[in-house]
């Protein structure tokens, strides 16, 4: 099949690259900015940008499925709302087969403005006419690391919210469970998925320290209100779910820079 991915230039979207080459797929990567010169040799670049609109129609001829990846936590109305209601316009006009979106897991029970908005993006999807698949997965390791790199330039002290709960899961791993749901078609809102251990962010802490050589103390940050709360509760932890194999720890053992970028 040909399948395009939106965002295809960020971290997530090269794994998908990745992912869908080895299953036998041809992907063409859509993104706001030009090709890249380090852009795999054979892969299709399509110039396009959801907040506006323009492209889309070009971007999503003669495709049999899209994985929509693109996101923009900075304008998330404009990009996750607007922008994926304008791609499934696009996508519905051009006769596409199947959609499938990677969501998040909790956004539904955490009231994070980001999330609400990826919740509305799930519903405009669901209401599009376009058959859809929706995977929701857990934060990416890649992403916690950024977090925890981030406390670590505080002077002194390493401030984290040592309670927070995560069951956070390998980026390459999403990437092969989202090339996959191409090939089982649409099956609406999926299983969702995570990593194979549940920490608080404490204990992941302890272990980025030691596999990064940092010797700041860590002390807890105490955050008030309800999105806090719902991290400490572990809304955003996927109980129910599907399980990686790549645990924190492991993703933490590879060279820094095999390591996947934020998400």
């Amino acid at each position: 099949m040909k399948v395009l991915v939106t965002g295809g230039a960020g971290s997530l979207g090269r794994a998908l690259v990745r992912a869908l080459g080895r299953g036998g797929h041809a992907a063409r990567v859509m993104s706001r900015r030009a090709r890249a010169e380090s852009a795999p040799e054979g892969v299709e670049w399509a110039g396009a940008d959801l907040s506006t609109g323009e492209g889309l129609g070009e971007a999503v001829r003669r495709v049999d499925a899209i994985i929509h990846a693109a996101s923009d936590p900075r304008r998330a109305e404009a990009v996750d709302v607007e922008g994926t209601r304008r791609l499934t316009e696009a996508a519905r006009a051009a006769g596409v087969a199947h959609l499938v979106y990677i969501s998040i897991v909790g956004v539904d029970e955490i009231p994070f403005g980001y999330y609400r908005r990826k919740l509305a993006a799930e519903g405009v999807i669901a209401a599009s006419g376009v058959p859809f698949s929706v995977l929701r997965a857990t934060q990416f390791h890649s992403l916690v690391d950024f977090l925890l790199s981030k406390a670590a330039r505080v002077p002194l002290l390493m401030p984290v919210p040592t309670g927070f709960k995560f069951r956070s899961v390998d980026e390459e791993e999403v990437a092969v469970r989202l090339s996959a749901c191409v090939n089982a078609g649409p099956r609406g809102r999926l299983p969702d998925f995570g990593g194979p251990r549940l920490l608080t962010l404490g204990e992941m802490a302890r272990a980025w320290k030691a596999a990064r050589g940092v010797t700041k103390r860590v002390v807890n940050l105490p955050l008030p209100g309800a999105v806090a709360a719902a991290f400490r509760a572990g809304k955003n932890t996927a109980p129910e779910g599907e399980r990686g194999v790549v645990g924190w720890e492991e993703w933490l053992a590879r060279p820094r820079g095999r390591s996947s970028g934020c998400s």
